[in-house]
């Protein structure tokens, strides 16, 4: 599990205090270029430097690659924090996340080859504090972050990225674009239904799932429109809980699509999740049990889809199905993958054989890659 959680409006002030406590005299701060000051955290930049000498980094892109990770080890190396801060989005997130698992690591080659390998650092010798500015990617509560070498997708996981303390603060929440809490809350939706049908789900995790879902799905559409206080405290507990659904049982195959997705077509990462997921509970509602995966159940199975027909006020999957695209429409998302370019057979063909492995191997039910283009017909 993560380190202690600091909720409420204005935790993220609390920052010079918790540096202050541990000693520290180094921080590295690992921030959103635009985010950092979009969202209100910059305020606690000036006290945090009568606490400790502070470094600032936000140069590297919205997906993160290894060319901008040696980047930031190479700051790392320089500096010798005692304390990397992330604040920012998922990608921050990560990145803040990834300084901790590959520490010294300055060459290019045997960076690429370890994320490779997934041989991340097993125990980290400086403290790790994460703050998010949106309520989706859960990335605070999970002990695993993606990294890109050029158009090839890792995730790497490890203890050694799991925070000392995280400062979940729902005021930084609400800065963003409608898009952009769209994107994010719907990918926090995702991944609790992902979480409740996922091959790796536990009871500990589906039953995080089903709070956060309970959480999110009243508050989500306010969030968007106009974020209340209200909607904003609960959108960042509920994609809290989610991330701690994931951080057990992992994603699944809308997530092993969207990377592509988000790469081929630059669309944001949520909302590339968000484009297939409709799809993936009609077709997991019509699986018979000899699709299953290996150790999944048929009793599991439906166990998890009623509990989602359930959650998008639904009587059925094809239904749900439906209740979610159109829910995504409500928030101004375009949900059709023609509306972002994907429009032809070969584009489709292209993202099934392109799909996470990891990923695919977590679904509860099997797709072959001709099925998986299939699936993303109903989502034209």
């Amino acid at each position: 599990m993560s380190g202690a959680v600091r909720y409420g409006s204005g935790a993220i002030q609390r920052l010079p205090e918790l540096v202050r406590s541990w000693g520290a005299r180094r921080v590295l701060l690992v921030c959103g270029g635009h985010s950092f000051e979009a969202s209100g955290a910059d305020r606690v930049l000036a006290p945090l430097t009568q606490v400790a000498q502070v470094r600032r980094w936000s140069g590297f892109s919205p997906n993160p690659d290894a060319a901008d990770l040696i980047e930031g080890l190479a700051i790392a190396a320089d500096l010798d924090p005692d304390v990397i801060v992330g604040v920012g989005g998922g990608s921050t997130l990560d990145m803040a996340k990834l300084l901790c698992a590959f520490p010294g690591v300055t060459d290019a080659d045997k960076l690429a080859h370890a994320i490779r390998e997934g041989r991340p650092a097993p125990v980290r010798d400086r403290r790790l504090v994460l703050a998010p500015t949106t309520s989706g990617s859960g990335s605070e509560a999970t002990h695993f972050a993606v990294v890109y070498i050029g158009s090839e997708k890792y995730s790497v996981g490890g203890e050694a990225m799991r925070p000392d303390a995280v400062l979940l603060d729902p005021d930084l929440t609400v800065s963003g674009t409608a898009y952009q809490r769209a994107a994010s809350g719907l990918d926090a939706v995702a991944q609790a239904i992902e979480s409740l049908w996922a091959s790796g789900a536990t009871d500990d995790s589906r039953r995080y799932a089903r709070r956060a879902l309970r959480v999110l799905m009243p508050a989500i559409e306010d969030f968007v429109r106009a974020p209340s206080a209200g909607a904003a405290r609960a959108m960042a507990i509920g994609s809290h809980l989610a991330g701690r659904a994931i951080d057990i049982s992992r994603t699944t195959a809308a997530h092993a699509l969207s990377y592509g997705i988000t790469k081929r077509y630059g669309v944001s990462h949520g909302h590339a999740v968000a484009l297939t997921l409709g799809a993936f509970i009609g077709a997991h509602g019509e699986a018979d049990e000899g699709r299953l995966q290996p150790g999944v159940t048929i009793g599991a199975h439906t166990a998890a889809l009623s509990t989602i027909v359930d959650s998008l006020g639904a009587t059925s999957h094809g239904q749900a199905g439906r209740r979610w695209t159109e829910l995504g429409d409500r928030l101004g998302l375009p949900m059709r993958l023609a509306e972002i370019g994907v429009d032809t057979p070969d584009q489709l063909r292209r993202l099934a054989s392109a799909a996470n492995a990891q990923r695919m191997s977590n679904n509860p039910v099997r797709f072959t890659t001709e099925e998986l283009t299939d699936l993303m017909r109903r989502a034209f």
